[in-house]
């Protein structure tokens, strides 16, 4: 699942597959050196992180957790979405692209890695891709249909926040229902697979029939799921906006959670 900035949900949720099965072989060896913490790990996980890009998501951690002088959380809806996650039972790889050399016009993504028939444990990936929400335009050209206009009031760490409670969001409403997760795994992942497949060994210019049923079918589902996050991101990006009084600088609080994040995260 990919959070639109300016082409549609489907496109971009293509663009990034491409992308990241195209030029993400490191990835690839990560899921398979990293089986074994699978296998025991679950909730959001950082292990997929550097120094540098887990300093990143420490700043984001702590806007995430932050409270009022009486220790409310200030932003309490985003906070339950990381929490359900954290109690799922499922596992969740962060990852963090920083630079440009990867042409995406993606903010974020959701896909699953690893799909339990059973439903108890998924594996599944959030990616943040820093510079593309830094680039992203902010104003009227931007508005949804609602009106509201992601990023619009937001630092750069805020932004990254607002993304992350959209990708949270799909984890959230997908994971914890096994029909929609596998409803997913076949009309989306599978059918990227297959598109991916006929790009790389093209033998023809048109796709069968058959496919374009099924990217139809894909499309809908993107589109119902995307709606979904769509307001969920909003909620969230109105608890940052409300918290920025309380919070007034983001150092502010640093030494109060940066002793909890390895409680958090692993």
């Amino acid at each position: 699942m990919l959070r639109r900035l300016s082409l549609t949900v489907a496109h971009l949720l293509l663009l990034a597959l491409l992308v990241n099965r195209i030029n993400g072989q490191e990835t690839q060896s990560r899921k398979l050196e990293g089986g074994a913490r699978q296998a025991d790990s679950s909730g959001l996980i950082t292990s997929r992180l550097s120094i540098k890009e887990l300093e990143r998501w420490k700043e984001i951690e702590r806007i995430v957790f932050a409270e009022d002088a009486d220790r409310r959380p200030l932003h309490p809806a985003l906070r339950n979405l990381w929490e359900r996650i954290e109690t799922s039972g499922h596992a969740v790889f962060i990852e963090i692209a920083s630079s440009t050399r990867t042409s995406t016009c993606t903010a974020g993504s959701f896909a699953i890695e690893r799909f339990d028939p059973k439903g108890q444990k998924h594996i599944a990936a959030i990616r943040l891709n820093l510079s593309s929400i830094d680039q992203a335009a902010v104003g009227p050209g931007s508005a949804r249909d609602n009106g509201f206009i992601p990023f619009q009031g937001l630092s750069k760490k805020e932004r990254y926040v607002e993304v992350l409670g959209h990708e949270l969001a799909h984890a959230v409403d997908i994971l914890t229902d096994l029909e929609r997760a596998g409803k997913v795994e076949e009309m989306v992942e599978k059918t990227n697979e297959i598109l991916l497949s006929w790009r790389q060994n093209r033998k023809g210019n048109s796709l069968a029939p058959e496919m374009n049923r099924r990217l139809s079918r894909r499309d809908a589902l993107l589109k119902d799921l995307e709606e979904q996050a769509e307001e969920m991101e909003y909620i969230v990006w109105r608890e940052l906006v409300a918290s920025k009084g309380a919070r007034g600088t983001e150092r502010q609080g640093d030494k109060e959670t940066r002793g909890q994040g390895d409680k958090r995260t692993r």
